[in-house]
């Protein structure tokens, strides 16, 4: 029976952790651990439907010698906060005693350790299969629509898609565990929950985001940007990439030897460039794979899990995808949000750097299970835990204002496409602020559409909240495009 509020369920847990991929897990396991009391949720109808489930794991873990080289280079190339990154890789040592405790055997790999696996890419799916059988079960269908901060804790309000009804829950605790905002573009290679929902949410109770239109798009993708060829694959087409016709688009000598020896992770932006170049020519891409030996090729698909199939005509069309945002919630050394008492952030969820891609690879899993650990002690060794709550409930959000029994026909596909798009105009080509300011207004008008003529239900009542988020989305990525010309200027 739904309320005169529109709650129908109201409950108390001293831990809220919302996100099912490594950094909520490992948050999780890590309190259960400890005998402490949690709820853990995912907006997904699975706990597997997460980014680190999709992933190979690999998982940055440096060597004493190389800790402080590491340190400077992430500041230096990506732009990370120095007590955030101290803290991350001066802990690395939690990863190996994280992959020992849950019994997971681990090989080692050019910057650390990722899951023994008869598949390469399957290393995430074993880590997540495990963490779920040693932490309470996640409740699932369960979208996070809007927070409130209280001087006890944080009341989060959900909506369940199944039960089709709207839950409010009180926490001492909050840890943000969400992912970034990748998934609000077309071609990308994330769990729909990617969205950016929760990076809005944290902003409106005092959160600071940093870097919002610092993103990683990863240059070999395939089936349209779900999924994404490693480089042992990738380097077997020895840099050769052409169009339809056969003839070469790569030029760049010294690319296409790199690609070659599967040693182009510092060209990425190049690569990139390049891609885009193509993009806005409509000219498609295609490894040339025509040199390479069958049994070998053969060999690295099913060592990597890929199906033969994507190879045609001795080719494989490849388009750049969308694969990670790296701005989010600015935190401190114990992944506590800055200005934000109790609530944590950790993952994509956090802000991980500003320049370049905003990371170095194998930091993800790294992050996710350093912090994971680091959230649990510091809430284990504070401990305030209070019952007491604000039981009136203030004006319904602007997100239960979209809601509605009733489904009408508001194009909400339509605008997804236009959103993607601005997005993607936004981050690749950089516009000039006299051309933000105009593109803000039009993000302003959207948004107004949408609050007014917008409603549904269900799934479509999910849609809608995507579309609704994606645009603030939009209008931090401004912002922070903004500051970053502002910046500049001064420079100048």
């Amino acid at each position: 029976m739904m309320k005169q509020n529109g709650i129908s369920v109201e409950n108390y847990t001293p831990i809220l952790i919302v996100g099912t991929g490594i950094s909520g897990l490992t948050a999780a396991y890590y309190l259960s651990k400890n005998n402490i009391k949690y709820t853990i949720v995912t907006k997904k109808n699975a706990p597997k439907q997460s980014n680190s489930f999709l992933s190979a794991a690999n998982t940055r873990v440096p060597s004493e010698n190389e800790v402080n080289n590491i340190i400077n280079l992430t500041i230096d190339k990506c732009g990370a906060d120095r007590s955030v990154i101290e803290a991350l890789y001066r802990n690395s040592n939690i990863i190996i005693n994280f992959f020992k405790e849950l019994g997971i055997p681990y090989e080692k790999t050019s910057f650390g350790i990722m899951p023994e696996c008869l598949i390469k890419s399957h290393g995430g799916k074993k880590l997540i299969n495990c963490l779920l059988q040693h932490i309470e079960q996640p409740m699932c269908n369960k979208i996070l629509i809007h927070l409130e901060k209280y001087d006890q804790g944080i009341i989060a309000i959900f909506y369940d898609t199944q039960s089709d009804q709207f839950i409010r829950i009180f926490t001492n605790y909050l840890v943000l565990a969400t992912g970034g905002y990748a998934g609000q573009f077309c071609f990308n290679d994330n769990s729909p929950g990617s969205t950016g929902e929760t990076l809005i949410l944290a902003k409106k109770i005092g959160a600071r985001l940093k870097g919002m239109s610092t993103v990683m798009c990863h240059p070999w993708s395939i089936y349209n940007g779900r999924q994404i060829l490693l480089g042992g694959v990738v380097s077997l087409s020895q840099g050769k990439i052409i169009d339809e016709d056969g003839v070469q688009l790569l030029k760049d000598k010294y690319i296409c030897d790199a690609i070659a020896r599967d040693d182009y992770h510092e060209m990425i932006d190049e690569i990139l460039k390049f891609q885009l170049e193509c993009i806005k020519q409509k000219k498609d891409m295609y490894l040339d794979m025509s040199h390479a030996d069958e049994n070998v090729l053969n060999e690295k698909f099913k060592k990597y899990g890929f199906s033969p199939k994507v190879v045609k005509n001795k080719r494989i069309k490849i388009t750049p995808t969308m694969h990670y945002s790296s701005g989010g919630i600015e935190i401190n050394a114990n992944a506590e949000a800055i200005n934000l008492n109790r609530v944590f952030a950790t993952g994509e969820a956090q802000f991980n750097g500003d320049l370049g891609i905003g990371r170095i690879p194998g930091q993800a899993f790294a992050s996710g299970i350093v912090f994971g650990k680091l959230i649990a002690d510091k809430i284990a060794n504070e401990g305030v835990f209070n019952t007491q709550y604000q039981t009136s409930f203030k004006d319904p959000p602007e997100t239960m204002h979209l809601y509605s029994k009733e489904n009408n026909d508001f194009p909400i596909e339509e605008f997804q496409k236009k959103l993607s798009t601005l997005m993607m105009d936004l981050i690749a080509s950089n516009p000039p602020v006299v051309s933000l300011s105009f593109l803000r207004k039009k993000i302003q008008e959207s948004q107004n559409i949408i609050l007014s003529r917008a409603r549904g239900s269900g799934k479509r009542y999910e849609d809608i909240l995507t579309l609704s988020f994606g645009y603030f989305v939009a209008m931090e990525i401004i912002e922070d495009l903004e500051a970053k010309s502002g910046l500049l200027s001064i420079q100048k």
